[in-house]
């Protein structure tokens, strides 16, 4: 992200994030503003909500989007174990349905997740081709 420079009341400040429709949110100050507007646009019951105000309400829903995506980062995971976690959480899988998605038994799929247990090369494969995370990846955190 290559930062910009803005005019805003006689001082010059960074813009944090670009949004899709070119506006900046430059600060967590206008972003809580515009959570606000938000807020409000929501409480309008759906039957009374005008074109105007759903895409007021759709553009501002965006640059927030955008602003959270620029400042709140999840890390990749660094270790199995987190990748298959957070497999679990993308998916909304407990570990047994996970387990039986990469066609292990369950206990040796808990004893991979508490690190009792070094996965093996079938299992490697299958979170490869059954979740679709990059062999290098998997090597790289074992």
């Amino acid at each position: 992200m290559s930062a910009t420079l803005k005019r805003n009341t006689g001082t010059i400040q960074p813009r944090i994030a670009e949004t899709t429709t070119g506006r900046a949110v430059m600060s967590h100050n206008e972003y809580t503003q515009i959570m606000a507007k938000i807020d409000a646009l929501i409480e309008i019951p759906d039957s009374k909500l005008t074109k105007a105000q759903a895409k007021e309400l759709n553009t501002l829903v965006l640059e927030a989007q955008q602003y959270e995506r620029s400042v709140y980062t999840i890390k990749p995971p660094t270790t199995f174990d987190g990748i298959l976690e957070m497999k679990m959480y993308e998916l909304k899988l407990n570990q047994g349905e996970m387990a039986k998605k990469l066609k292990v038994s369950t206990a040796k799929f808990s004893l991979i997740l508490s690190g009792k247990q070094k996965p093996d090369i079938p299992l490697l494969k299958a979170v490869r081709e059954t979740l679709g995370i990059d062999g290098n990846y998997l090597l790289s955190v074992l």
